[in-house]
């Protein structure tokens, strides 16, 4: 039993940490500074999004050139502290019988400081790092917004990191403040076995071929975009091969108003019709504005522990099943919106 305790503290100890991070007020994180993530920055300027940090590995990304460029580790640990101390704005107190004057006043005051919000510049910052290091961003605060713009699936990638690199190793706490951005990497896939691992199922594979086709099926053929058993993913979309939409579709729930296409269900409830043959979770992303999404930090983060505690939970119970097999453990982790969507199968190692 001490054995079985020592092996699952490190994830335990891990979801306590996440579990106790902040979700920072109008902060929004942008994964890409190409085109996509240059796009909502214009837009973010635009109107006045109160903070936004791009991060890109390439640090000549265009969206350098059009924000202001952190150099130093030190100067966005810095930023991410001051902006997790900023309290939520207050909200408008409710009028109570009696009190019509002092109310009257507070509503003054608070929309004074609406005011004063709605007219102040956008923060917009950009810094050049990879992708592996986003645990230890996350670890100093969850911003209210991600944005993916990034050419893989981001949450998956995140997902793996966070697993095999304990979010309580943070540069709160020292050590790596001053580690060059290639070691931190390097030490995230280095770390120690990891608890998860993409599940990867060779065409041939009798047993685990079925299965995957299983989970296929759930969703209708003419939204599979792409089917690669070999990388345990999905694709799905409602538009056609040769079809592209526009940069700033709003996205319909029920009909694609490009190519005429009537929606029953939107991917994001596909997705979710899923968890009735396999445990998994279903990231939505909701429009940031016309053409991209994002996800709710607090939704993300409630995601992230979920599926910590079921990493967990069947870690514990593998004593006492040594004879599982891969689809046994397996989950799927999905990022979705109205009309598109990404699928990676994980197991437990």
């Amino acid at each position: 039993m001490a054995a079985q305790a020592d092996k699952t503290a490190p994830i335990h100890l891990e979801m306590e940490a996440f579990k106790n991070l902040q979700v920072i007020k109008d902060y929004y994180l942008v994964l890409g500074g190409g085109k996509i993530g240059t796009d909502f920055l214009r837009y973010a300027l635009k109107n006045r999004f109160p903070f936004v940090l791009i991060i890109d590995r390439d640090e000549n990304a265009p969206a350098s050139r059009e924000s202001r460029v952190l150099k130093t580790r030190s100067e966005l640990v810095n930023l991410l502290r001051e902006k997790a101390k900023i309290p939520p704005r207050e909200e408008v107190a409710e009028q109570l019988p009696g009190t019509e004057d002092k109310s009257r006043s507070e509503n003054k005051r608070e929309s004074k400081k609406e005011n004063k919000r709605e007219n102040k510049e956008s923060e917009t910052y950009f810094y050049a790092m990879d992708m592996h290091s986003i645990p230890l961003l996350l670890s100093l605060g969850i911003p209210e917004n991600i944005i993916p713009a990034v050419p893989c699936h981001a949450v998956a990638y995140i997902l793996a990191d966070i697993l095999k690199f304990p979010v309580q190793q943070t540069w709160n706490e020292g050590s790596q403040a001053d580690l060059p951005e290639k070691e931190i990497s390097e030490i995230n896939l280095s770390g120690g076995n990891r608890p998860v691992n993409e599940l990867f199922i060779r065409p041939k594979d009798s047993e685990l071929m079925p299965f995957f086709e299983t989970l296929a099926a759930v969703f209708p053929e003419d939204v599979i975009a792409g089917s690669y058993p070999e990388y345990g993913m999905l694709f799905f979309s409602y538009a056609r091969e040769g079809e592209i939409c526009p940069d700033g579709c709003p996205g319909p729930r029920d009909r694609c108003p490009i190519f005429g296409r009537n929606k029953p269900k939107t991917i994001t409830e596909y997705s979710r019709e899923l968890n009735n043959t396999i445990s998994g979770w279903v990231f939505e992303s909701h429009q940031m504005k016309p053409g991209i999404g994002g996800l709710k930090g607090e939704e993300f983060k409630q995601n992230i522990l979920e599926i910590m505690e079921f990493v967990s939970t069947l870690q514990e119970e593998r004593s006492f099943r040594k004879s599982e097999k891969p689809k046994e453990k397996a989950f799927f982790i999905a990022t979705t919106c109205t009309c598109h969507g990404v699928l990676n199968l994980f197991y437990i190692t």
